[in-house]
């Protein structure tokens, strides 16, 4: 009985080369929000209906980004559902 040499050669694991540049990509943005947040420390008011905030300009930023990303994330996952169902 011979075995092919398919059944003795270990898989490797699928996308292993990208998961590592995205991790890569993922934390240079990260560095690079860091120092943004850093960088924009003047304090700015927000006002929003009858709330006043005093914030640093780079945390403001960074919230009205986080709040954009969450709406996206909400209307695709809304259009996936929407084209599931047909």
């Amino acid at each position: 009985m011979t075995s092919s040499t398919t059944d003795r050669t270990p898989t490797g694991r699928v996308g292993g080369l990208a998961s590592k540049f995205a991790l890569i990509v993922a934390a240079v943005l990260a560095i690079a929000l860091l120092i943004f947040v850093l960088q924009n420390t003047v304090h700015t008011t927000i006002n929003f209906i009858a709330w006043n905030f005093d914030l640093a300009q780079g945390v403001s930023l960074l919230g009205a980004a986080v709040v954009g990303a969450v709406i996206a994330l909400v209307a695709s996952a809304a259009i996936r559902l929407r084209r599931a169902i047909r």
